[in-house]
């Protein structure tokens, strides 16, 4: 996955970036625009080609260069445009309802547009995580279980808040690889898997490895996965009551799986697991993440001591 907070980290290439903004430009207008040398233009041009964050097109003898995908341009404006808001001027409830109503409708330029308010006032990913999308989406759980919004709906609400995170994931970057690994995943009879993601999210960017194995796994599946890949950390999520009893099973094989040369930690979270936590814990569970904020504050830094 690209990193363009890596790119706009260099003087140099965030210059040249903020020029493509206003459309394609040449070699010569981008060296005139930022006052840059052209060879500097030129190897900055070519690094970010190499990277998928610009492409080039050529006319006549010209060649223009230009921001290479819309979700590109969607992320350098978010990040160049100003804003006179601070994290502490964001009324999370109400965008967070917004967002909700946006995502059901199939809205996704407003959910963009939301998202894009919380970027430009620099709000830490764990809060648009934990007071933006999870709000929005235990919103949309509830209007789907009382039948106000149908499963299609949700569908959607769903696929657009996956691409919402992945273009946040695209702005943050992953920190240096402090050479840990975490495997991810739903058990069988488990399809939710938003929170998860925002927990693998931190993760990658906290500098882990981490391998995120999706909902519905089965037990054989998972507890293979672990023996081959040896990682530190195991975190299976289960919202609903009905996929209870297979997270169990796998939470049981996992823990029989530890072993002298196999040794990780293994963690539970999900709506499901906060209301019966005991019932994991006595699986074999070593802990239970309730939010991402908590797994942040009290369960990550266990792993650095």
């Amino acid at each position: 996955m690209l990193n363009v907070i890596e790119e706009l980290s260099d003087t140099s290439r965030r210059l040249i970036l903020s020029e493509l903004r206003s459309g394609a430009k040449n070699v010569s207008e981008i060296c005139e625009g930022t006052h840059l040398k052209q060879p500097n233009v030129s190897n900055h041009l070519a690094r970010m080609r190499t990277k998928g964050i610009v492409q080039s097109q050529k006319v006549g003898r010209q060649v223009f260069y230009l921001l290479a995908t819309p979700e590109i341009e969607a992320i350098v404006n978010s990040i160049f445009v100003p804003s006179d808001a601070s994290r502490a001027d964001l009324d999370f409830p109400e965008m967070a309802k917004s967002y909700a109503k946006a995502a059901i409708e199939g809205d996704e330029a407003a959910c963009s547009e939301i998202m894009d308010t919380a970027f430009r006032a620099r709000t830490p990913l764990i809060d648009v995580y934990q007071d933006l999308l999870g709000p929005a989406m235990a919103m949309i759980g509830t209007w789907w279980s009382v039948d106000a919004i149908h499963e299609a709906q949700e569908h959607m609400a769903t696929e657009i808040t996956h691409r919402m995170m992945a273009r946040t994931a695209q702005i943050a970057g992953p920190m240096r690889r402090n050479g840990k690994i975490a495997v991810l995943g739903c058990a069988a009879n488990n399809y939710h898997v938003i929170g998860l993601r925002m927990i693998s999210d931190y993760l990658r960017m906290s500098g882990w490895k981490t391998l995120f194995l999706g909902p519905n796994v089965p037990v054989k599946s998972f507890v293979t996965t672990v023996q081959n890949y040896h990682p530190d950390l195991v975190l299976l999520s289960v919202n609903a009551a009905e996929g209870g009893p297979d997270t169990l099973k796998t939470v049981q094989a996992l823990a029989e799986a530890k072993s002298k040369k196999l040794s990780f930690r293994v963690g539970v979270g999900g709506q499901h697991a906060n209301q019966a936590p005991d019932a994991f814990l006595a699986a074999g569970a070593d802990f239970l993440a309730s939010d991402l904020r908590h797994f942040a504050a009290e369960v990550l830094p266990s792993f650095s001591s």
